[in-house]
């Protein structure tokens, strides 16, 4: 952590500037703790901020704390019901811990406040395969192509669409392995509710 950033710790009085010190110590694995205590006073000063309660929330995340990130994200959602994010980052903890028809009620919660996130077909998709469900996953393989038609994410996509083809409903697919990266609930902290 640089001076700057430690100096600012000492002197945060607001809500906003606590938020600020959490975006600022958020994007490194050894600065996270500092992130998630500024996360959590930002919210102490404002307890209805949902983007600090969603960052807070991927804070954990990244910090492999899924019970944690789980509350969260809930908290989120009890200060707002409609956040996309919040419905987008729970259901992929919940996926996570392995709570699959929870993580589906809230991807799709995500994909209706959000229909132009491919992220969300993409992990919905991946959800109902794990239930098999493989009818309705092709359908938002589907939408996520139609929204993200390039790339290597596409490229998985048309895989599992290319196995999904001649199998019959409820057929549980075998795995592909990811691209290098996935983006899941880190990338998604930047997700628009609009």
């Amino acid at each position: 952590i640089n001076k700057a950033i430690l100096d600012s710790i000492e002197t945060a009085r607001t809500a906003e500037e606590w938020f600020e010190m959490g975006m600022a110590t958020d994007s490194q694995r050894e600065t996270l703790p500092q992130a998630v205590e500024a996360y959590r006073r930002a919210i102490e000063l404002a307890p209805r901020w949902v983007d600090a309660r969603i960052n807070l929330g991927t804070a954990h995340y990244q910090m492999s704390e899924l019970e944690a990130a789980r509350r969260a994200f809930e908290s989120a959602l009890e200060a707002d019901e409609g956040s996309a994010t919040a419905h987008f980052n729970l259901g992929c903890v919940l996926d996570d811990l392995e709570e699959y028809d929870k993580a589906i009620h809230h991807l799709r919660r995500s994909a209706e406040i959000a229909p132009h996130h491919a992220d969300t077909h993409f992990n919905l998709a991946l959800v109902l395969e794990k239930r098999g469900k493989t009818g309705k996953a092709r359908e938002h393989w589907a939408t996520y192509l139609r929204l993200q038609p390039r790339g290597p994410w596409a490229e998985y996509a048309r895989a599992r669409l290319r196995r999904a083809a001649n199998r019959p409903p409820g057929t549980r697919l075998e795995p592909i392995p990811f691209p290098e990266t996935r983006a899941r609930a880190a990338a998604a902290s930047s997700q628009s509710d609009t």
